[in-house]
Formats: structure tokens, C-alpha cells, sequence
């Protein structure tokens, strides 16, 4: 049989991932860049993001997480780089939270991979954060950090490397079945594939209408705060903090400065990053100050810098990973907030083997496959 032409459009967090695993496997594979991989316009952005195996969520997310370890270790070993840091990081939640119920069922299942302290332990062992009275701490021995920029770079590397090719800072204007074949409408002219990818982030629903009611397009901010005077972040481990208090944070690289963020009703609704506002307000920015009064007295509370990022959810926050709707050689790999770059491995490995009528390596992918995605219609 001829060897598959696969174009993956966008190469960030997922589309990398997909374009590594597709090279791997020997095909003819294009990826299309909007930028260059490991930019910092989408989501793939901020120096740091958490790799954790407690989930706050869905339990069916465990092994998927360690099937993503594997792949990591694997993507540090074939490029030389080092990827991540896996120090520990912290779950806090109220035990009134049905996430950290969750949370603790996680714990159950890791075993001596996680450690369970109460609001006097954690506060005894990390004593930079201020749980409330009704919080616990869960220690994930195995998480730590992820450098996300240098991931997706690393993994585009590792597709070029093996022969797949990327077309740099082109734009990909419209994607058309014709007969079980998909043209390219890009920059730089029309090609045509066996099989596409659509890994475009928050761009997927500019570029696939028939797909936007199913995603939500938001800007969202991180912001960095530095320690008060006489206080360091030596020992400050990465967290999560569970619903109804949700917020993250990781200390940056050289433990100089906290990075904190906040979850989805924070985040401003965008039709595409292309014409979203990028400046941050003092109002943007208060929810994020809120976290740093709350839960940690050490930092100061107004940012040293901050920055915005886009990203797509899905209504239901179980990731789009199937077929378009009405172009069935199109695999859209889409709403991957929250779960997205820690196991973005799995993921892209699942869409290359799905693009080539494989199996899926992870049968714990089924949970991901057979969830009914929601759609909301567009606001008029």
C-alpha cells in the first residue's frame, strides 16, 4: 500500500504530539503552523504547567496519565532534553468538594504514590500556604513540572527528525473533503492529503464551524508574584486547589517568582484569539490577586507580570477526540483545558493511531470516545 499523506494542522500542545507519533509510525506527514513551535500566542505558554496523577474529576483519567508518563520519559529519552521536574505537587480541597472526594479516590488508587495530611500536617510540612479550616492536602509524589514551550518544540523536533516536515508561520484558511480525500487551503496554495488532523486549539472553531457549538473559546491570564520581603519560595511545591475555590499555581524555574491562575469562570469568552484583547486589566486581574491574599501570606499580592492565553473547553470538559461531523477523512482533536498538557502524549498518540484506523494503544481512551459531546448554539 502507498504510504498515507497526513497533514496535522497546528503543532502546539496536541498537534506536536500527533505529528512525533504519525513520523513514528513511517507515514508522509505535513504539520501546519500558524507561528512556529513553541510560541507563546495560544496556550502552549508560561514557562510552566502542572503534571499531576490526582484527578479532581473523572477517575477514568489515571491510567491515561500513566500512559502519558511513559510517552513523556520516552520523548525525554529520544531527544536528550529534559522536559520536566517532577518534584511532588500539592491537591488541596475542602472535604465538603466532590472534587476532592475525587481527589481522594485518586489517592486510593496511587497507593503509596500519594500521601493524604490534614490541614496541621500540610500546614507543618508547607507552611507558604494558608489552607481554610475545612481543607485538606493531598501530596502526589509523582507530579511536578512540565516546560511547555520546550515540550512542543522537543516533540516538532522529534517529528522532523524522523521525516515529517512543518510549514512554518502559514495559515490554513479553510480544510474540504473532496471524496475521501481533504484539501488544504493555506498560504501558500492548495495541497491535498488522505487524511487531516485538527489539532488547532482556539482556533478550531473559526476554522471548523460545524464544530464551534460543541467548544468554548476563552482568554485566559496567568500572572506571576513575587515573595514579601524576607520570605523565598524555597521548597514551594506546584498545586491545585478543587472547586469551589479553584485556582493553580507553580513556581517558576529558577524559584523565583509563583505563577497562579484561576479556572473557567474567570476566563473571558472570545470568538477567535485573532481578535481577542490582549490587554490586562487591574479588574482582570483581581481574581488571581484573590488567590495570592487567600492562600498565600508570603507573596506579594499585585503580579510582576502577567500574560494572556487561549484556549478552548468543551461544554462538557471531556476533550472532542473524533471524526468532523461531515468530513469523515478530519480527526479534530479539540478542548483540552485543563487535562491538555499533561496528557498530551496520550492524547496525540490516540489521534495518530485513530488517523490510521489503529486500535487505540490506551483502552482507558474508551471513557474519552463514548462521551456524547454537548453543543450549545452561538450567541446571536
Amino acid at each position: 500500500m502507498p504510504t498515507p499523506r497526513i497533514a496535522v494542522i497546528g503543532t502546539g500542545t496536541i498537534g506536536a504530539q500527533t505529528l512525533w507519533q504519525l513520523a513514528k509510525q513511517g507515514v508522509d506527514a505535513t504539520g501546519y503552523e500558524l507561528f512556529s513551535p513553541g510560541h507563546s500566542r495560544g496556550a502552549a505558554g508560561g514557562e510552566t504547567r502542572l503534571f499531576r496523577h490526582i484527578d479532581v474529576e473523572h477517575l477514568e483519567y489515571l491510567p491515561i496519565t500513566d500512559r502519558s508518563d511513559v510517552l513523556w520519559r520516552e520523548l525525554e529519552q529520544e531527544s536528550g532534553r529534559t522536559l520536566r521536574n517532577l518534584t511532588g505537587a500539592l491537591a488541596i480541597g475542602s472535604t465538603a468538594s466532590p472534587a476532592t472526594h475525587t481527589a481522594l479516590e485518586s489517592a486510593v488508587l496511587l497507593g503509596s504514590r500519594a500521601e493524604v495530611l490534614s490541614r496541621e500536617e500540610a500546614h507543618q510540612r508547607f507552611p507558604q500556604y494558608r489552607l481554610h479550616e475545612d481543607e485538606i492536602a493531598i501530596l502526589d509524589k509523582g507530579a511536578g513540572i512540565i516546560f511547555p514551550e520546550r515540550t512542543v518544540r522537543t516533540a516538532a523536533d522529534a517529528a522532523v527528525a524522523r521525516g515529517a516536515r512543518i510549514l512554518r508561520e502559514c495559515r490554513v484558511t479553510a480544510i474540504n473533503q473532496v471524496g475521501s480525500q481533504v484539501d488544504i487551503v493555506a498560504d501558500n496554495g492548495t495541497e491535498r492529503y488522505d487524511r487531516v488532523v485538527v489539532a488547532a486549539g482556539a482556533w478550531t472553531a473559526t476554522l471548523l464551524p460545524e464544530v464551534a457549538p460543541y467548544l468554548a473559546t476563552r482568554r485566559l491570564i496567568s500572572s506571576w508574584y513575587l515573595p514579601k520581603a524576607g520570605n523565598t519560595l524555597d521548597g514551594m511545591l506546584p498545586y491545585l486547589r478543587t472547586e469551589p475555590n479553584y485556582s493553580y499555581g507553580l513556581p517558576t524555574a529558577d524559584g523565583l517568582a509563583m505563577k497562579l491562575g484561576v479556572g473557567f469562570r474567570d476566563h473571558l469568552p472570545i470568538e477567535s484569539p485573532d481578535t481577542a484583547p490582549l490587554r490586562i486589566t487591574d479588574q482582570d486581574l483581581e481574581p488571581i490577586r484573590a488567590v495570592a491574599r487567600d492562600l498565600f501570606p508570603m507573596l506579594e499580592d499585585y503580579p510582576m507580570r502577567a500574560q494572556a492565553y487561549f484556549e478552548a473547553y468543551t461544554h462538557s470538559r471531556v476533550e472532542f477526540l473524533r471524526e468532523h461531523p461531515s468530513m469523515p477523512s478530519v480527526f479534530v482533536c479539540a478542548g483540552f483545558s485543563g487535562k491538555g498538557f499533561k496528557n498530551a502524549p496520550a492524547f496525540g498518540e490516540h489521534a495518530a493511531r485513530a488517523t490510521l484506523g489503529l486500535p487505540p494503544e490506551n483502552e482507558s481512551m474508551a471513557f474519552i470516545l463514548n462521551a456524547e459531546p454537548v453543543s450549545r448554539p452561538a450567541p446571536a
